[in-house]
């Protein structure tokens, strides 16, 4: 009997691995398990049916909302909120696609306006740690190489600047004063930064590609050689993981002023388009916005479907 018993088991044991990676996906020829077109019916958002609300900010993990190096699946989102009361709150909350940067000189220095600049212009982003106020090397870097002319050509030309500098202004019993305190801080913390100047060189997608420590005067042609080739193998790192975005349906949309940005149409109804970028976040736009690129794609696309 114990005989037979073991025989059973091999046998389903057998059969459990050959069935194992072999069978097709029962879900392939299921049209109900397939993720929905963007320009189909189901995968507009109550809101553009009639009914329900955007899911608010907070639907989104916490730990992805302000992190550019964070790759979120858009299949995984949620996109409206079904027990929502307010059932035009899609259209406040939704911001325009190509919205502009705010300005804040050659050095940004808000960590999302400058990965969103970089995202925009697929430039790497250099983040420049600092103490302008107590760090001898901190001065001497600035003044031998970023303020040089020629430095500033082409960093104008080839990155984005961030500078996160450890002197703030004010006391910091000063409410504003002490955020901006704390945002340094945990950012320090989050690339583990222990000294300045630290200058860390990264893809628009947040991988960190060339990490340097301290400055001597007089090595500023030395600094400058290695933030260079950073950016050269940032700029192909970046190019990769276009490559492997690409595949997923993400793709360049951009206006007819050049703007540009990199997402994936999520949802289309009557010229109206909402699309979401890697990061999480969503924007919405118009089809007559769109570069005249962009509205042939549009077209081809929905005559693919018999739209």
């Amino acid at each position: 009997m114990l005989r037979n018993l073991w025989k059973s088991a091999v046998l389903v044991a057998a059969i459990g691995l050959c069935s194992c990676g072999t069978d097709p996906d029962p879900r392939a020829g299921d049209p109900s398990q397939r993720p929905p077109s963007p320009f189909s019916e189901e995968s507009i958002p109550l809101p553009l049916r009639g009914g329900g609300t955007a899911l608010k900010p907070e639907g989104i993990p916490s730990e992805l909302r302000d992190d550019a190096g964070t790759v979120l699946d858009p299949a995984g989102i949620v996109f409206t909120d079904m027990d929502a009361e307010d059932p035009d709150d899609i259209s406040a909350e939704l911001r325009e696609l190509f919205e502009a940067v705010p300005k804040e000189g050659p050095w940004r220095q808000s960590y999302q306006n400058a990965f969103r600049e970089a995202r925009l212009t697929g430039k790497p982003v250099l983040m420049w740690f600092t103490d302008s106020q107590n760090s001898p090397n901190c001065k001497a870097l600035s003044e031998e190489l970023f303020s040089r002319r020629d430095f500033e050509e082409w960093a104008g030309e080839s990155l984005v600047r961030l500078q996160l500098d450890q002197r703030v202004k004010g006391s910091k019993l000063n409410n504003e004063a002490a955020t901006k305190s704390d945002y340094i801080q945990s950012l320090k913390k989050q690339y583990k930064v222990l000294g300045q100047p630290t200058m860390l060189v990264l893809t628009p997608a947040g991988e960190v590609i060339g990490r340097y420590r301290g400055y001597r005067r007089g090595e500023f042609e030395f600094k400058w050689g290695q933030l260079k080739q950073a950016v050269h193998l940032a700029t192909e790192a970046h190019a990769r993981w276009v490559r492997d975005m690409e595949k997923k349906g993400y793709r360049v949309w951009s206006d007819p002023r050049g703007r540009r940005i990199f997402a994936k149409l999520v949802a289309y109804r009557d010229g109206e388009l909402i699309l979401i970028e890697p990061d999480g976040t969503r924007a919405k736009t118009k089809e007559r916005h769109l570069s005249s690129q962009d509205r042939d794609w549009i077209a081809a696309e929905k005559a693919k479907r018999g739209l």
